[in-house]
């Protein structure tokens, strides 16, 4: 623990030595290991995850330092892009997970205690402590929460949505647990802050063996409504298992629903009649596992807004499992409200019901 600020300032700046050393000429396997896509570290134009121009960006990695060029946005180093590939964290978070992922020790440079941070590893590195270690976390998590019963916090968010909820159409994939703790990385502190614990619903994430590997948490207040925190749903650490999904419902036939949330895969299951899986967030869309029976994939897919750089996520990530369907030999059907920024919701119950 550092207390001193010029010499929290000394270490911040060695820190940022010491990471770029260690990524020289590593740039390649550091952005794959962060999950940066593929496309991005290639060299010749293609479209650009800042402006979203179409054939503007390359990948350079000029003098090993993991530079791209943008004839739109302009140019920029690997630790820009490992920030975008984190999830546009804090530069001196980005500067922490290069000493860590190569094999360094980051000192504390808080000016107070706080708990190791751990190294999140990408999931072909984990060992198979590792696995063992997050599976027990997992099962602990779920072991803690109960089934959800009327009148709960679980129950009054999705009657927000569903009213008149009845217990038939609440899945035994979710359940309700009565504390979660939440934590939130201080930027300025450089710590990890605990902000609270609230009741909150978690659900059962399933792999492509139908064995669950991972939990998804929804953080609540006592009436059901999003807790007030500034990310009220999270997934647990990996074991490194892609393709999950949070089966609400098993697939008759052969067809299967997709949407992102939880929420709006309940509204498909009621309003439309059909077994809808939901996929959690925008990468799991893109991932999901498709089963080998499954003849026709129904893709509810976000008609988003764009964000600053032009991405539209939930949009983008439909096309391209519609995409993949449709490479496997199959068919898919795509479920997009007509007007970018329109409520799920409303446009699911919009649609007429299957017979």
């Amino acid at each position: 623990m550092i207390r001193d600020d010029n010499a929290r300032q000394a270490a911040r700046d060695a820190m940022i030595r010491e990471a770029k050393d260690r990524a020289l000429g590593n740039w390649r396997g550091l952005l794959e290991a962060a999950g940066l896509d593929k496309t991005w570290l290639k060299k010749t134009g293609v479209p650009c995850p800042f402006c979203g121009g179409r054939d503007r960006y390359s990948f350079t990695d000029k003098y090993g330092s993991g530079n791209y060029f943008c004839r739109g946005c302009g140019p920029g180093d690997g630790l820009k892009l490992l920030q975008f590939a984190l999830g546009d964290v804090g530069f001196m978070e980005a500067i922490e997970w290069v000493i860590q992922w190569s094999g360094g020790s980051v000192p504390d440079l808080s000016g107070s205690p706080r708990a190791p941070r751990p190294v999140f590893k990408p999931s072909d590195e984990l060992t198979p402590a590792e696995v063992e270690r997050r599976k027990a976390r997992h099962k602990k998590l779920w072991d803690a929460a109960g089934r959800v019963t009327k009148g709960d916090p679980v129950w009054r968010h999705l009657e927000r949505r569903l009213p008149g909820l009845e217990e038939t159409e609440v899945p035994r994939v979710l359940r309700f647990h009565p504390a979660l703790e939440y934590w939130e990385k201080d930027e300025v502190q450089d710590k990890w802050v605990h902000i609270g614990t609230y009741p909150g619903m978690v659900a059962a994430i399933q792999g492509p063996d139908g064995v669950c590997c991972n939990i998804h948490r929804t953080f609540l207040t006592e009436d059901g409504e999003k807790a007030p925190v500034e990310s009220a749903r999270k997934k647990e650490l990996s074991i490194g298992v892609k393709g999950g999904a949070i089966r609400l419902l098993p697939l008759v036939g052969r067809e299967m629903s997709v949407a992102e949330g939880i929420e709006t895969s309940l509204q498909v299951i009621r309003y439309r009649g059909e077994s809808c899986w939901s996929a959690v967030d925008a990468g799991g869309m893109e991932d999901i596992f498709i089963p080998d029976e499954v003849d026709l994939v129904r893709i509810y897919q976000d008609n988003d807004l764009p964000d600053q750089r032009g991405r539209r996520r939930g949009f983008d990530a439909g096309e391209k499992l519609a995409q993949r369907v449709k490479a496997m030999g199959k068919r898919a059907i795509k479920y997009a409200p007509g007007k970018a920024g329109m409520d799920m919701d409303d446009f699911v119950r919009s649609l007429p019901k299957r017979a």
